[in-house]
């Protein structure tokens, strides 16, 4: 088994979350397209999700992903009038993505992105809370 992620933010307390380069993701919300690159990016094997939560041993790994989004033009608002508003494009989207934890000689590769089926798909811009005002 494995369980890929960069564990527990010992300050935060955040899980599955690490910042990435700028210039690792690149929006355009009103034509809906993006895009997410991001190679050999450190991270760790867990080898399960119990082990993962309780920020158990893990081995190091590393992650590559290639993501696309790509809008067709329809634009769709999502709102529930007081707390969260939601401007969009709709699309598809394809990823592939890889990786490697070479202390126990697991390498796993995705098919190719060209490969990928998108039921759902949106780029947009949101606003909840405070902030829809």
């Amino acid at each position: 088994m494995n369980d890929f992620n960069p564990g527990v933010d010992d300050d935060t307390g955040l899980f599955w979350t690490k910042p990435v380069p700028d210039n690792c993701v690149h929006v355009h919300p009103g034509r809906g397209t993006a895009s997410f690159h991001l190679e050999d990016f450190e991270t760790e094997d867990y080898h399960n999700i119990n082990n993962a939560l309780a920020d158990g041993p893990s081995d190091p790994a590393v992650v590559s992903f290639e993501m696309r989004w790509s809008g067709h033009g329809k634009h769709l608002v999502q709102s529930d009038g007081s707390t969260f508003t939601f401007h969009s494009v709709i699309g598809t989207a394809t990823i592939e993505w890889t990786a490697v934890n070479e202390a126990t000689g697991m390498h796993f590769a995705s098919d190719p992105a060209s490969t990928s089926h998108s039921s759902y798909a949106a780029v947009g811009h949101e606003k909840n809370g405070v902030f829809v005002a």
